[in-house]
């Protein structure tokens, strides 16, 4: 066991098989033998399978996975872990509204039943039809309300516009009501769409990518008022650090300063004090050079800790480590960073309470 407090790792994740997820198709879909989601370009993501957490393979099943999360939570003093899809998430992208709905629907029945139902210490989050933001939003309803899902992973990529547009509004108003938060994260399957088409390398387009998705969600998101709009409603931006914030707000602020009046009409304050008075927060990198200054900028209240086990690029144990032993730090800001916000974010009190009253009917 860990010698640090109990954590609470906001973004960790499975690797699904679509052979498990199809089995909760409904008909006609599952006579229907294409990819669950489309593919993207061939690159090596493992470099030869030199990289990703040891022993942590694509082949396990999810109790396998769920052993293996429990025994890494054990070791390293982890309460409690959400864990997010790492190829489901490109179910949105599918451009048949009803195979979509029916490919999410099974995707969120299997987190439920084969991860969730087997450990209320394990939280996978679900995903939703965001094109169509109405039946996203009745989705939503029954995975938080029959199944019990957390919140739900809406990926950077492959949308018909940004996630700040009043399209989105149905989904914004039912995650604010069933008080679940909804977590943008980062990734680049698509990528061609902010112009990484023409980048060469997987490293290339890795790092490019990642940041300026969020970039694109993130701006869209505040300027037109999402936080302002639905107050209640819970944000997160996930797997990117979070160093960047200082350098973005402030660009956002000033571009307020000389056009908010006519382009962001429901920003009666700058969009740094928005970010800081609202529920939206952030993932961060425990080795960021400039975390100190960035969370004092924002406040500690809006940062979350996350292991990303068990992808290519994740540093656990590591980041772990260096956040608890961490000089500039407080210690009370780190159990907020490690704990504290992660438990508010995802309400996990109460979703814990909820699944083991599932169990026990």
């Amino acid at each position: 066991m860990a010698d640090w407090p109990p954590v609470i790792d906001a973004d960790g994740h499975v690797l699904e098989r679509q052979s498990d997820i199809r089995k909760y198709l409904e008909p006609p879909w599952n006579r229907r033998n294409t990819a669950l989601w489309p593919s993207d370009q061939p690159f090596d993501t493992d470099l030869f399978d030199t990289l990703g957490y040891p022993g942590y393979g694509r082949n396990m099943s999810p109790a396998q996975q769920v052993e293996t999360w429990l025994k890494i939570m054990d070791e390293y003093n982890i309460e409690q872990a959400v864990l997010f899809p790492t190829g489901s998430g490109n179910i949105p992208k599918l451009r048949e509204p009803e195979f979509c709905l029916a490919a999410c629907r099974a995707a969120n029945d299997h987190f439920a039943k084969e991860y969730n139902a087997l450990s209320d210490r394990i939280h996978c989050v679900g995903v939703l039809p965001l094109k169509w933001p109405q039946e996203a939003a009745k989705e939503l309803r029954r995975a938080v309300t029959e199944l019990g899902l957390v919140s739900f992973e809406l990926l950077s990529m492959g949308l018909p516009t940004a996630l700040g547009d009043p399209m989105y509004d149905p989904l914004y108003e039912e995650a604010q009501r069933l008080d679940v938060p909804l977590s943008v994260h980062g990734n680049r399957s698509s990528s061609a769409e902010v112009g990484a088409g023409a980048l060469r390398t997987f490293a290339e387009v890795h790092t490019y990518t990642f940041p300026v998705g969020i970039f694109l969600h993130f701006t869209s998101i505040i300027f037109q008022g999402v936080p302002v709009r639905f107050p209640k409603l819970r944000l997160a931006f996930l797997e990117i650090g979070a160093t960047w914030l200082p350098y973005w707000l402030d660009r956002m602020d000033e571009h307020w300063e000389l056009r908010g009046e006519f382009e962001a009409p429901h920003l009666k304050k700058k969009p740094s004090e928005v970010v800081r008075e609202s529920g939206v927060y952030f993932s961060l990198e425990s080795e960021e050079r400039l975390l100190p200054q960035t969370i004092e900028y924002v406040g500690d209240h809006h940062f979350l800790y996350a292991s990303d086990v068990p992808h290519w690029d994740g540093e656990f144990p590591k980041n772990l480590k260096y956040l608890w032993n961490h000089p500039d730090l407080s210690r009370a800001t780190k159990e907020k960073i490690a704990y504290h916000n992660g438990k508010e974010y995802f309400r996990l009190d109460r979703r814990t309470a909820a699944q083991a009253a599932r169990k026990a009917n």
